[in-house]
C-alpha cells in the first residue's frame, strides 16, 4: 500500500532549514498495526504527515498502490486523502459546533455518497464505536475519550485502506485509552493502520510492526508475528499476505446540495459569529447605499440642465451612422458620404472612438488617449516626424493640458509604450514619433489622441467586438457563456497556434466525461449587437503554468490563465475588423441639419451628437462622481473584506479540518459562496424591509429617508448585485488564502 524511498521533508522558517525526516524507505501494506515511536522531535509526526498526504516532501518518492506521488498537486492530495487515508488526530479536531452525526456525516457528504446512504452508513458507524444513544449531541458536549470515538468513527466512516492517528491515547485517561487501542486493533484486521506513539506498551499487545524514529530517520523496525511476540531483527520487504488492495475507496465529487446544506448550517451554527457578520454587511449596504443616493442625487440636480454620460469623446459638429440593413461599411459607402454637402471627415473606426487607450512608463508618466487613423491626422507636426512603420503613432495633446509640458513631450517622443489594446489581456507595441496640438471643439474633454495605423486599429477594434460579445465555449456536451471582458473564456490570438486548432488550459479537461480534452472538438460562438459567428476548432495542446512559455512565447500566464488560443486568421473571423458604425465631421455646425437630411435620404441611419449632448451637467459629473464612487466602494470592500477576515478566521480551524478531510478548493469556495451570500441575503432583506417601512410610513427614520428618496426597485436590484458580487469576491481571496500552503501547514498556523 505505501512505499517509501529515500524520502526527506524539510521546514523553512525565517530563512532557516530543518529536517523533519530524511532518506526514509519503508514499505507497509494491508492488514499491518504499524505503531510508530520515538522521543519529541524525531520526526515520527512528520513521517505521518507525509503519508497521510497532510504534507509535501521534498526528496525521494513514495508510492501508494504502486503510484507515484512526487507531481501531486493540492488538488491530487485532497483526492488521495479522501480516497485513501482515514485521520485520527491526537486533539480529535472534531468541529464543536456540530454534533456527533454531523461529525460523521460530513466526511460522507464530501466523498459525494447518497443521502439514502449517508444515513444509513452514519449510524451503523455510531453504533459500531458505541456512540449512538449521543447522535444528537454536539462534540463540544462530549468527554474526552467519547471525543476520541467520534474521531475513529469519522476515520472509518469511508472505509478507507488505510487509517492513520496521532497520538490517538495522548489526551485520554488509562481506561478509555485501553478502550481506544482494542477499538484500532480490530480495525486493523483488513486495513493499514499506522498509529503514532510515545507509549508503545499501550498498543505492544496489538502491534504487528514497531517502528523508532531517532533524528529524522528510523532507528529501528521490527516486525511481531503474533500480537506481543517480537519476530526479530530490521524487517524484511515482504510482509504476510494479507489479499490484493482494493485501490481506495471510489469517491465523487461533493453534490451541489451538500454544498448549500453545508454552507447553510454553517450560516447559522455558530451564533455570535451570525451576528457579528450580519452588523458587518449591514454597514457595508449601507454604506454602499448611502454613497449610490448621493451619487443618484447630485446626477438628478445636474440633469436638469440636461446632459449625456454615454460618449466621452463627443464634438458637436459630428454625427453617427448607421446602415439601415445592419450590414457593414464598404468603402462605396465611405465615398458616397464624403461627397455629401458639408461632410469634411470620416471617422471609419467609429466604434473606437470611446476607447481609451493609457500609454505609460515606470516613471508613473501616464497618458490617456483616443485612437484615431493616420489618414485623419491633418494637424501640423510640433514635434517629430510622421510614421513610417505600422507599430508608430502620433499624439495630439490638447493645447489647454497642463499635464502635458515641454519636459513630458521631450520623455515621450521616440518612446515606445506596451499599451493595452482590447481590454482582454492583449498588447501592442506602439512608439510615439511625433507630437501636435489638437484642436478642441470640446473644452471639458481633455484627453489626447492617437494617430496610428489601420493595421493596429484592426487590431483594437477586433478586441472591442470580444469585449462587447456574449461569448459560449461549448465542449465535451458541456457549454459556458460570458458575457464581454466578463468572459469565462477569453479568445486570444496567436501565431504558434495553426488554422483550425486550438490551445486551452489543461482545466478545461474537466469539460469531458473521460477528462481527456486533446484532440477534441470545442465549439466557440460570438454574439454581440452587429453579428454572431461561430468556429469549430481541434484541440491540439494542453497548456499548463509549466508549459505556457514554450508553447505560446508569452511571459503573462497568471494574466491569461484559461483562455483559448487560436490562431490569427481564426481570430479575425471571430472578431472582424469591419465597421458597422461611422462618424462623420462637419464643416458647419449650422448648417449640420441640411447634412442629416441629405444622409437621411441615402438610406443611412443618423444621430447628431448635439441632438443629445449638452456639454455641462451629468456627463462631467460622472467623470468625476462615478470614479469617486468606486473607489469608495472598493475601499469599503476592502474594510468590509479585513473584518470579515477577522471574524472567518475565527473559523478556519474548521475550514482547515475539511480539507485535511479531503474537501479541494473548489468545493470549500462554494460552501463560503453559500454562507456569505446567506449572511448578505438577510442583511439586505433586513434593510430592505426598514426601507418599505419608512417608505410606508409605519415608521419614521430622516436617515433612511433619504437613502431611499432616489432608489428605484432597479437601484434595489443594482445595490443586491453589488452585495452579492462583494460577498463573493471575499469568500473568494478569504478561500485562495487556506490553500496556500499544505493543508498540515495551513492548519497548524490556524491552531
Amino acid at each position: 500500500m505505501i512505499n517509501l524511498r529515500n524520502v526527506s521533508k524539510f521546514y523553512y522558517k525565517k530563512g532557516m532549514i530543518a529536517s523533519g525526516i530524511s532518506r526514509v524507505n519503508l514499505k507497509m501494506d494491508l492488514g499491518e498495526f504499524v505503531v510508530i515511536t520515538g522521543e519529541s522531535g524525531s520526526g515520527k509526526s512528520t513521517l505521518l504527515n507525509v503519508i497521510s498526504g497532510m504534507d509535501t516532501y521534498e526528496e525521494g518518492e513514495m508510492y501508494v498502490d504502486g503510484r507515484e506521488t512526487s507531481h501531486f498537486s493540492e488538488k491530487d492530495f485532497a483526492d488521495y486523502r479522501k480516497r485513501y487515508i482515514g485521520y485520527i488526530f491526537q486533539n480529535f479536531n472534531l468541529i464543536g459546533s456540530y454534533t456527533v452525526y454531523q461529525n460523521v456525516e460530513i466526511v460522507l457528504l464530501i466523498n459525494g455518497f447518497r443521502r439514502k446512504y449517508i444515513k444509513q452508513k452514519t449510524r451503523e458507524i455510531l453504533a459500531k464505536v458505541g456512540l449512538s444513544e449521543h447522535a444528537n449531541t454536539r462534540a463540544s458536549k462530549l468527554s474526552g475519550g467519547q471525543k476520541q470515538r467520534v474521531a475513529i468513527a469519522r476515520a472509518l466512516a469511508r472505509e478507507t485502506d488505510i487509517i492513520v492517528a496521532d497520538e490517538p491515547t495522548g489526551n485520554l485517561d488509562s481506561s478509555s485509552a485501553g478502550e481506544i487501542v482494542k477499538l484500532l486493533s480490530e480495525i486493523a484486521r483488513d486495513k493499514l493502520v499506522i498509529v503514532v506513539t510515545h507509549n508503545y506498551e499501550q498498543f505492544s499487545e496489538y502491534a504487528t510492526r514497531k517502528i523508532k524514529m531517532h533524528d529524522g530517520k528510523i532507528a529501528e523496525d521490527v516486525k511481531i508475528s503474533r500480537r506481543g511476540e517480537l519476530a526479530g531483527s530490521a524487517a524484511s520487504d515482504t510482509v504476510q499476505d494479507v489479499g490484493r488492495s482494493r485501490k481506495g475507496i471510489q469517491t465523487g465529487k461533493i453534490s451541489a446540495s451538500s454544498k448549500v446544506k453545508l454552507g447553510i448550517r454553517n450560516t447559522f451554527n455558530v451564533v455570535p459569529k451570525f451576528v457579528l457578520l450580519l452588523v458587518v454587511f449591514t454597514f457595508l449596504i449601507t454604506a454602499v447605499t448611502s454613497q449610490y443616493t448621493s451619487y443618484l442625487a447630485q446626477k438628478d440636480e445636474a440633469e436638469k440642465l440636461g446632459s449625456n454620460s454615454y460618449f466621452q469623446n463627443f464634438s458637436l459638429d459630428s454625427m453617427i451612422l448607421r446602415k439601415s440593413d445592419s450590414t457593414p461599411f464598404t468603402g462605396a459607402d465611405y465615398e458616397a458620404i464624403s461627397s455629401v454637402f458639408n461632410v469634411k471627415s470620416i471617422a471609419e473606426y467609429d466604434v473606437l472612438l470611446d476607447n481609451i487607450l493609457f500609454l505609460g512608463d515606470d516613471e508613473s508618466n501616464y497618458i490617456t488617449a483616443f485612437p484615431a487613423s493616420i489618414d485623419n491626422f491633418d494637424l501640423p507636426l510640433a514635434e517629430g516626424r510622421l510614421p513610417s512603420s505600422e507599430d508608430e503613432v502620433i499624439l495630439a495633446i490638447s493645447e489647454d493640458d497642463t499635464l502635458f509640458d515641454d519636459a513630458l513631450a521631450e520623455k515621450i517622443l521616440d518612446k515606445t509604450y506596451d499599451v493595452d489594446i482590447d481590454h482582454m489581456g492583449n498588447r501592442a507595441a506602439m512608439k510615439v514619433v511625433g507630437t501636435a496640438y489638437k484642436d478642441d471643439n470640446n473644452p471639458l474633454e481633455y484627453y489626447s489622441d492617437v494617430y496610428m495605423s489601420d493595421a493596429l486599429l484592426d487590431r483594437i477594434l477586433a478586441g472591442t467586438y470580444q469585449a462587447n460579445s456574449d461569448i459560449s465555449v461549448a465542449a465535451g456536451g458541456m457549454e459556458q457563456t460570458s458575457e464581454g471582458e466578463d468572459a469565462g473564456y477569453s479568445i486570444c490570438p496567436s501565431d504558434k497556434v495553426a488554422k483550425g486548432e486550438a490551445f486551452v488550459s489543461k482545466d478545461l479537461e474537466s469539460f469531458f466525461d473521460d477528462g481527456t480534452a486533446k484532440g477534441k472538438e470545442l465549439k466557440v460562438s460570438v454574439s454581440n449587437m452587429y453579428y454572431e459567428r461561430t468556429g469549430t476548432f481541434r484541440i491540439s495542446e494542453l497548456y499548463t503554468e509549466k508549459t505556457y512559455k514554450n508553447l505560446l512565447g508569452r511571459n503573462d500566464y497568471e494574466e491569461m490563465a484559461g483562455d483559448i488560443f487560436v490562431s490569427e486568421s481564426d481570430y479575425g473571423d471571430l472578431f472582424t475588423n469591419d465597421n458597422y458604425q461611422a462618424t462623420v465631421y462637419v464643416s458647419d455646425v449650422d448648417k449640420i441639419d441640411e447634412t442629416k437630411a441629405l444622409i437621411g435620404e441615402m438610406g443611412y441611419e443618423h444621430l447628431p451628437l448635439k441632438d443629445v449632448l449638452v456639454p455641462f451637467g451629468s456627463g462631467i459629473l460622472s467623470l468625476i462622481q462615478v470614479p469617486v464612487m468606486i473607489i469608495v466602494a472598493i475601499a469599503m470592500l476592502f474594510i468590509a473584506y479585513f473584518v470579515i477576515r477577522l471574524v472567518l478566521r475565527s473559523r478556519s480551524g474548521y475550514f482547515s479540518i475539511l480539507r485535511m478531510l479531503g474537501l479541494g478548493r473548489k468545493a470549500m469556495r462554494r460552501i463560503m459562496d453559500v454562507e456569505l451570500i446567506a449572511v448578505s441575503s438577510i442583511s439586505f432583506a433586513i434593510f430592505l424591509g426598514v426601507c418599505m417601512l419608512v417608505s410606508q410610513g409605519i415608521v419614521s427614520i430622516s436617515y433612511v429617508e433619504g437613502l431611499i428618496k432616489y432608489l428605484t426597485p432597479v437601484h434595489y436590484a443594482v445595490l443586491c448585485g453589488v452585495v452579492l458580487l462583494m460577498s463573493y469576491i471575499i469568500s473568494g481571496k478569504f478561500s485562495r488564502s487556506l490553500f496556500k500552503k499544505s493543508a498540515m501547514s495551513t492548519y497548524r498556523e490556524e491552531a
